[in-house]
């Protein structure tokens, strides 16, 4: 097996060859991995990665017979193994974050900042995070890279003590933990033992981990690697001229951070600037947040036009979870905009705590005051004789069939929801 896995990594080299899992992203030269079994078997897709000139492809059909294609009895098997294989001859850092908010935008921003500074920096693709993700990214690691830093996310008791014993990381990061993802789990007490196993690796140098739960007592679960931080404890002022300026204390130290964002952003931009510390300088760390842009659909700005007017939507359909809906609302209440629309989706994965955390969310609207608000999605219909006021649909399709009215009277929308109800269809559609 291992002159296969030789082979790839001269492929790499020579090439520049990617490794792909679906042959959509396939470009000339890439290594392509047919996952999947029975009707779902990435083989059949073979001719479409020979047209592609894939430069190796590998399948576990032995039937299928050409110079450029290896087949393998077990595809989980030679994924795994390659992966075990990469990682004993990557000689850098590895970093890993998880956490129930903010983990990918912190991953770009570790990312971008080491990057800007000629650290070379490999990172996870997207938000790639289970475990098929996890090993998609290693298998695409730059082994001469510094630094190589990935997401993890789980919504299974025991994967994320899976996803550590393959990866090992040198340097951890919890972003918080929150009940968004906790359906799966017994309880919240399950779910934070589950998060906390990220800091089981025998490589462990630092971790940190954001933590705002004062009646829950972690301490004796984590070792004294782990730094902690609790971002709602943290003094910080908050100054808007045409950007923020942040100062806040850490460890009797003042560090100041400025941009152009707010609300969740700032706590973010807070916590990856603590990471940071032992790498690079404040001052470094600080010049990025100046120019930084938000990723795409979490919390950006788009200005649309819309039969002649301009409508200005504050775009953060990509996610949602309780905390963060409830932090962004009230920013977009606090903004001084004429003609809010405010467009809800439900919440996925709260398990038992859906029912109540839907309802809080309506209460927190029902004190509001925007000119209309709209929710999607059946855990918040099944609410709907509760507050007549609002308007509910099933389906983001329902909605979008009839929002026409509701974009004529309105110049300024806020979008957020889970992933579930695919919320940029909205936006897509203002036309």
């Amino acid at each position: 097996m291992q002159k296969i896995f030789e082979k790839i990594l001269r492929l790499k080299d020579e090439y520049q060859s990617n490794i792909v899992f679906d042959t959509r992203l396939i470009n000339k030269n890439d290594i392509f991995i047919g996952i999947g079994t029975g009707s779902k078997n990435g083989s059949i897709y073979y001719r479409d990665a020979l047209k592609k000139e894939s430069k190796l492809i590998i399948i576990n059909d032995n039937k299928i017979k050409h110079e450029d294609i290896f087949y393998v009895q077990n595809i989980n098997n030679f994924i795994k193994n390659f992966c075990k294989y990469l990682l004993l001859k990557y000689k850098g850092k590895i970093i890993a974050i998880t956490g129930s908010v903010g983990k990918t935008t912190i991953k770009e921003n570790i990312y971008n900042i080491l990057s800007q500074n000629n650290f070379s920096v490999s990172k996870s693709y997207k938000n790639y995070n289970n475990l098929l993700g996890l090993q998609f990214s290693i298998m695409n690691i730059n082994l001469y890279n510094k630094y190589s830093i990935f997401e993890l996310g789980i919504n299974n008791p025991g994967e994320m003590k899976n996803l550590v014993k393959i990866l090992n990381p040198h340097y951890c990061l919890i972003t918080c933990i929150e009940n968004s993802h906790i359906g799966n789990f017994k309880n919240f007490d399950n779910l934070i033992d589950n998060k906390l196993t990220i800091f089981d690796s025998s490589n462990l140098i630092k971790g940190i981990l954001n933590f705002r739960h004062k009646n829950i007592n972690i301490s004796t679960k984590v070792s004294s690697k782990i730094n902690f931080v609790n971002i709602d404890e943290i003094k910080k002022k908050v100054v808007k001229n045409k950007i923020f300026k942040i100062d806040y204390f850490f460890k009797n130290n003042k560090y100041s951070i400025n941009s152009d964002h707010d609300g969740v952003y700032i706590e973010i931009a807070i916590l990856t600037s603590i990471f940071l510390k032992s790498f690079i300088s404040s001052r470094k760390i600080n010049n990025f947040f100046l120019n930084e842009s938000i990723l795409e659909s979490r919390g950006n700005l788009l200005v649309k036009s819309y039969k002649s007017k301009k409508i200005k939507i504050y775009n953060h359909s990509y996610n949602a979870s309780p905390y963060s809906l409830k932090k962004q609302l009230m920013i977009f209440k606090q903004r001084k905009l004429m003609h809010k629309l405010c467009i809800i989706g439900s919440m996925k994965e709260l398990g038992d705590e859906s029912y109540t955390h839907h309802l809080e969310i309506l209460k927190l609207l029902s004190k509001f005051c925007f000119y209309k608000t709209v929710l999607v999605g059946e855990e918040f219909y099944e609410l709907r004789n509760l507050f007549k006021s609002f308007k509910f649909y099933k389906s983001t399709q329902s909605y979008i069939k009839s929002m026409d009215n509701d974009l004529k009277s309105s110049n300024n929308i806020f979008i957020m929801g889970s992933r579930y109800y695919r919320l940029e269809r909205v936006i897509n559609n203002v036309k």
